[in-house]
C-alpha cells in the first residue's frame, strides 16, 4: 500500500457518555482512516484532578472507557491509540493501549515527569526503561511515545533502530509551549526522515493556583521537516495521509538513516 490514513482526535477529557467519541470514530471510518490517536489525559481526568480522586473512581473511569474503545475498534474496524491510567493492585500505572478489532495491547510510559507542579514520577508506579510500543499496519511501521519522552535522544535512537516510518505522540501540553513543540518535532521528523503525528489535548487546569489552558494545535510533521497539516485550538479531528513515496524521496535525498547506520552497526 502506498499510503495510509491516520487521524488525530483532539478532545478534552471524555464525558461519561460515549456519543461524542463514537461520532468522531464513525466519521473516521467513513473517511477511510485506519489509525486514530487520542491525546494524554483524554480517557481520564487530567493529572491534577486524578491526584484528588479515589483510586476506585479512577479505576471505574478507565474500565468504562477501555470497554467502549475496545468495542468501537471492532465496530468501526480501527486501530485506536489511547493513553490511559490502569490499576495494578494498590498501584496506578500510566500506559498507552493499542485497541484493534481483534486484540488490545498496552505499554507503560517509560519516563515520567518529576516536576513539583506535575509530579507523575511520584504518583504513578511505572517500571521505567526504554522500550517503546511499535507495530506494523498496511506496510508501514509505527511507534508510540508519550510527549515527555520526545525530549530524550535515547528514544529517537530506538526509533531509528526499529526503522519506523511514523511516530505517534499523544501529549498534554500547556503553558505557552506551542512554538517549542513545533520546532522540536519538526527537527525530529527531519533528522529521522519520518512522519510525526502529535496529538494534544484540550481543557483547562491550574498550576500553582494559576489557570492555564491546553491549547490543542495537533499537527503532522513530514519527513522533510515541514508541518503538513494542523488543527487550531478547537475540538476536532485531523485526517492525514502517510505517504510511502514522500518517505522514500526524503530518505534518498538526505540519506540520514544510511549515514547513521554506518556509525551504529
Amino acid at each position: 500500500m502506498s499510503n495510509i490514513k491516520i487521524c488525530a482526535l483532539q478532545l478534552g477529557t471524555l464525558s461519561i457518555s460515549d456519543s461524542r467519541l463514537e461520532y468522531y470514530l464513525s466519521l473516521a471510518n467513513e473517511h477511510g482512516v485506519k489509525i486514530v490517536v487520542l491525546g494524554e489525559y483524554v480517557v481520564n481526568s487530567f493529572f491534577n484532578e486524578l491526584t484528588k480522586m479515589p483510586k476506585s473512581a479512577i479505576k471505574a473511569q478507565s474500565e468504562q472507557k477501555k470497554k467502549s474503545l475496545s468495542e468501537f475498534a471492532k465496530k468501526y474496524n480501527l486501530t485506536i491509540i489511547a493513553p490511559i491510567i490502569i490499576p495494578k493492585g494498590k498501584d496506578l500505572l500510566k500506559v498507552v493501549i493499542k485497541f484493534t478489532p481483534t486484540t488490545n495491547k498496552s505499554k507503560t510510559q517509560n519516563i515520567l515527569m518529576p516536576y513539583s507542579h506535575w509530579n507523575e514520577n511520584a504518583f504513578f508506579q511505572n517500571d521505567q526503561n526504554i522500550d517503546i510500543m511499535s507495530f506494523s499496519q498496511d506496510g508501514f511501521k509505527f511507534g508510540v511515545i508519550f510527549g515527555f519522552e520526545a525530549h530524550f535522544d535515547t528514544f529517537w535512537q530506538e526509533i531509528r533502530n526499529k526503522k519506523l516510518d511514523c511516530v505517534l505522540i499523544p501529549t498534554a501540553c500547556a503553558l505557552n509551549s506551542q512554538k517549542r513543540w513545533v520546532e522540536l518535532l519538526k527537527m525530529r521528523a527531519f533528522t529521522n526522515n519520518i512522519f510525526i503525528l502529535r496529538v494534544n489535548r484540550l481543557g483547562k487546569t491550574k498550576f500553582d493556583k494559576v489557570e492555564t489552558e491546553f491549547y490543542g494545535q495537533s499537527f503532522l510533521a513530514g519527513p522533510n521537516g515541514n508541518i503538513i497539516n494542523f488543527l487550531d485550538e478547537k475540538e476536532g479531528m485531523l485526517i492525514c495521509d502517510i505517504d510511502k513515496k514522500m518517505l522514500s524521496n526524503a530518505r534518498s535525498t538526505w540519506k540520514f538513516r544510511d549515514i547513521q547506520n554506518k556509525f551504529t552497526s
